[in-house]
């Protein structure tokens, strides 16, 4: 009788550290990162993490003319900097206009408040320094983030391996989250670096696919690959 009574008492112990047990192996399996975390995404290219099948997206990209995109490309960027030497440009380049026609530049990734200080005299209309070139205010193809009503909008010119790009990228996002319609952004590409084309590639295919949110989505883990070293590996697209 008495082995029985332990062995009614010690039962539900036994219950409550076997589930402990199994909860910490889930845990170890999901390498620490807690309840829901997607055990796979780490198997996944980035393209799959945005819901875009492999077949598809290899199709697109393989699909793509390479030298019409190119041409494209080097036009646009060559209006947008018109009468810059190359080595005046700065990478990033944007390009801060107005609806009340005030225009002026940015040249490079330059900090938060100084991007705000210039939004700041285009809406004005009393801009320190005016902006030359020929950029299109709208093009065929132009990602937009934020109101197309916006009374400002930075036209920016990025590449997707360039650090100074990759750390500019969230904050011309705070600045149009914070803007709360007063500021928009429209992303085109400028491939400098090596593997930037295949990236933008990519980077088109997933807006072609998914849509604009998913490429805003795309981008920004793109800018996460050469954070904190460039990294010009495609396989992970």
């Amino acid at each position: 009788m008495e082995k029985e009574k332990k062995l009614s008492i010690n039962t539900p112990t036994a219950i409550i550290v076997a589930g402990f047990l199994v909860m910490l192996a889930l845990l170890i399996t999901r390498g620490g990162s807690g309840f829901g975390a997607k055990v796979d995404d780490k198997d996944k290219t980035l393209s799959e993490r945005v819901g875009i099948k492999k077949e598809a997206f290899s199709a697109c990209v393989a699909g793509t003319d390479k030298t019409a995109l190119q041409a494209k490309i080097s036009t646009s960027v060559e209006a947008a900097m018109k009468g810059l030497k190359p080595e005046e440009r700065g990478t990033p380049y944007s390009i801060i206009v107005g609806k009340n026609g005030s225009k002026t530049e940015v040249r490079g990734a330059l900090p938060i408040d100084q991007v705000q200080k210039l939004i700041t005299e285009v809406s004005s209309g009393k801009v320190t320094t005016a902006y030359k070139g020929e950029v299109a205010l709208s093009e065929e193809g132009d990602h937009l983030y934020g109101s197309a009503d916006a009374p400002v909008v930075i036209i920016e010119y990025s590449d997707y391996e360039c650090p100074y790009c990759a750390r500019f990228h969230p904050e011309i996002k705070q600045i149009v989250d914070e803007s709360k319609g007063g500021v928009a952004w429209i992303y085109r590409h400028w491939p400098i670096h090596a593997g930037s084309l295949d990236k933008l590639i990519a980077a088109e295919c997933v807006a072609k696919l998914k849509g604009n949110d998913a490429f805003w989505k795309y981008s920004e883990s793109l800018f996460e690959l050469i954070n904190p070293t460039p990294a010009a590996a495609t396989s992970n697209l």
